[in-house]
């Protein structure tokens, strides 16, 4: 080969080589799409951001708590982002206090929370211990003390008694073995509410079985069985008539049904006024006269 060809030949491979070729098809067109990248990002940063910050919290609740006072419980802060926002991190920070028995949180596009708090309804009244004195309490369906010494004076509840769990504090749960109780006093609050208000008195005369159940002096402390709230046993006092009746497991509407029965037919029979105690543990109607003397109802 000739110097002349040599240099022909290496100056045509030089200029004509597919590889340059392809490279500055596909590299000026990155460095744009790279180039528009981080344009968007700086936009975001310094446009966008700014645009998606939190600036209104709405609130709808029957929870007795300001605005200002729900909004210091969810923990959003000036600042926050909507699209940073946990909406589960904030529900348990609401559901955390004794007086929120349920949080819904959503993020409403572009720069909004709303706040749904649904508050705990009373299933009944209790007394309980407090630095050696006796307050009363509301205790809701759930068993969990949410409000302690001013309960209002509108509200007309029955007063459960005999709980000996130690002294109940805001925000406790009362021992699994009476939870029950509260659940069917505000089933039947719900569902029958006349029947609900002939209720006066629960007293828990035994058993409870939680370790809590212990905490009290001996002589108050309820014996131990299985825990299941069909042992529980109750004293059940209503409005209609000053004999308890003595019980096992539900304070429900047939209960109350019964039971008004019972007293309205001792009644009619002029009996009623010499019984001391009803009895429905066994499913028959057993009372006690005054003297100690028993006998069986039909």
């Amino acid at each position: 080969m000739s110097s002349a060809e040599s240099a022909y030949g290496g100056a045509a491979i030089h200029g004509s080589s597919p590889d340059r070729r392809t490279t500055r098809r596909w590299v000026r067109p990155l460095l744009g799409v790279l180039a528009a990248a981080c344009g968007l990002v700086l936009l975001g940063r310094f446009v966008g951001e700014p645009l998606l910050a939190i600036r209104h919290v709405t609130v709808h609740s029957d929870v007795p708590l300001s605005d200002d006072e729900v909004l210091a419980l969810s923990g959003i802060q000036g600042g926050d982002h909507w699209y940073s926002v946990s909406e589960a991190a904030i529900e348990k920070r609401l559901e955390g206090s004794p007086l929120v028995r349920r949080a819904q949180v959503q993020r409403v596009f572009p720069d909004t929370v709303r706040v749904t708090l649904w508050g705990r309804q009373p299933a009944a009244l209790v007394l309980a211990a407090q630095d050696g004195h006796t307050v009363p309490v509301l205790v809701d369906e759930d068993g969990v003390v949410y409000r302690v010494g001013d309960t209002g004076a509108d509200l007309d509840l029955p007063v459960v008694s005999g709980i000996t769990a130690g002294d109940i504090t805001l925000g406790a749960a009362l021992p699994v073995s009476v939870r029950a109780l509260f659940a069917d006093l505000r089933a039947l609050r719900d569902r029958a509410p006349a029947l609900y208000g002939m209720v006066s008195e629960v007293r828990i005369a035994g058993p409870m079985t939680d370790t809590d159940a212990a905490a009290g002096p001996p002589a108050e402390r309820a014996s131990v069985a299985s825990g299941l709230p069909q042992d529980l046993e109750l004293l059940v006092y209503l409005t209609s008539a000053r004999v308890p009746i003595r019980t096992r497991g539900s304070v429900d509407e047939s209960f109350v049904k019964y039971a008004l029965m019972v007293i309205d037919l001792l009644s009619r029979q002029g009996v009623l006024r010499d019984i001391q105690e009803l009895d429905f543990r066994s499913g028959d109607v057993v009372y006690r006269r005054a003297g100690g003397a028993g006998a069986k109802g039909g």
